[in-house]
């Protein structure tokens, strides 16, 4: 009988995703391999969920994406005290939120993104905690519990993520007010942020000197450390933004290294 260490259960998984011949009768082999897998119960219910539930086709364009990228910044595994997602690396990470847009700019698109956050989540260690905001409206919709951060428990990623699958559906228009305040006062080490569209339009749009001067509130410089408590990473999702908002918050709250567009192009779907 073949043994396998828990560890390297998420090399196999990655390996089988970017396998773009990989479909129902691999799956079936794999499920009926003879294999004795030295495991966890809980890891066991992890690996099967990702293998069952996972959307291939859409992780295929992120690791499309991934593959005209450095290997080494796009979603590699994670190393403890560090968080990834979509290409950007929060350093010293304990603590870390995802506030995502939910918005209906994101319809046919948001499952690509919930691919790749799964995919990060599931690479925080133990020692690590995490909530997951998405913005939609006026609101900020999180994973309960909403106000304290979730320990990256390997159960506790199942049921974060399950929630994520059954209760996020994009609609509207958006404004991610809500969802910043409250990430912020989870006190995290690092906040990921991707949007379409973070400034929005018609009823839900925020002016972004306003935006820029609520963070600055928010998560301010630190005197004596020139250093702010939370660093903000932003991916600007699918289309450029004139006002280069993200990138504005990224370069203030993290600096150059802190921003990415994740454009049509490169995850082949196409220019509008």
């Amino acid at each position: 009988a073949i043994k396998l260490n828990p560890a390297m259960f998420p090399q196999i998984l990655e390996q089988l995703i970017h396998d773009v011949n990989y479909d129902d009768e691999i799956r079936k082999q794999y499920k009926t391999a003879e294999m004795q897998l030295v495991r966890t119960e809980s890891v066991e219910q992890l690996l099967d969920d990702r293998l069952t539930e996972v959307d291939t086709d859409s992780l295929q364009l992120f690791s499309d994406a991934a593959s005209r990228s450095r290997p080494s910044t796009f979603a590699p595994e994670a190393r403890e005290g560090t968080a990834k997602f979509a290409g950007l690396t929060g350093t010293n990470a304990r603590r870390i939120v995802f506030i995502v847009d939910a918005s209906g700019s994101m319809i046919g698109t948001l499952q690509i993104v919930l691919d790749e956050l799964a995919r990060s989540v599931d690479q925080l260690s133990p020692q690590q905690s995490f909530a997951i905001i998405f913005f939609q409206e006026n609101e900020a919709l999180a994973v309960p519990p909403a106000d304290k951060l979730i320990p990256a428990e390997p159960q506790e990623k199942i049921r974060a993520l399950k929630w994520v699958r059954e209760t996020v559906i994009p609609r509207g228009r958006s404004n991610p007010l809500a969802a910043i305040q409250l990430g912020l006062r989870l006190k995290p080490d690092v906040i990921f942020m991707l949007s379409n569209d973070i400034t929005g339009s018609g009823q839900y749009e925020i002016d972004q000197q306003e935006l820029l001067a609520t963070l600055d509130r928010l998560n301010p410089v630190n005197a004596e450390s020139g250093r702010r408590a939370t660093q903000i990473q932003c991916i600007q999702f699918l289309d450029p933004d004139p006002l280069d908002t993200l990138k504005k918050i990224a370069e203030a709250h993290s600096g150059p290294h802190g921003y990415r567009f994740l454009s049509r192009r490169e995850l082949g779907l196409g220019v509008r």
